[in-house]
């Protein structure tokens, strides 16, 4: 599965950088914009999410607008901002979410997943329903990312 991506999935999820730690969270940031300053300071930064956290999952490499599961399917983002499995909605993803990946240059179903993961956008545990595997990956990438700035 690690031919799909130019990156090798991490072995530990051990931080041992410590100067993340001391790095304070720039002001006057929206909420998704802080999702995405959190994701740069993943080892390996933000183009590191998508191999160590949902390789095992992709059937290929994610396309900006479509996530292909190996298992259940796919997630296909419109234009819109509707995240969806088939025809059913799994959330919408607000113009500021949309924004802020584009800015940064990340994917937006990355993003999104992420602000589902934290409880910033409701998906009514849809996702869960559906792909709980690719619901867990979130909510480990949020557990590396978010969680790990309390501590």
């Amino acid at each position: 599965m690690t031919a799909l991506f130019d990156a090798q999935p991490r072995a530990t999820l051990v931080n041992t950088n410590a100067s993340m730690t001391s790095e304070t969270l720039p002001e006057g940031l929206d909420p998704y914009q802080e999702l995405v300053w959190q994701l740069g300071r993943l080892p390996g930064g933000a183009a590191a999410a998508i191999p160590d956290f949902f390789a095992s999952l992709l059937a290929a490499p994610p396309e900006s607008s479509r996530w292909g599961f190996l298992v259940g399917g796919a997630l296909e983002l419109d234009a819109a901002g509707d995240l969806r499995h088939g025809e059913t909605l799994i959330t919408h993803f607000p113009a500021e979410l949309l924004a802020a990946a584009e800015a940064a240059a990340m994917s937006p179903i990355l993003l999104g997943l992420l602000a589902l993961a934290t409880g910033q956008i409701d998906g009514d545990r849809r996702l869960k329903a559906l792909l709980p595997k690719v619901d867990a990956a979130a909510k480990d990438l949020m557990l590396m990312t978010v969680c790990r700035l309390c501590g």
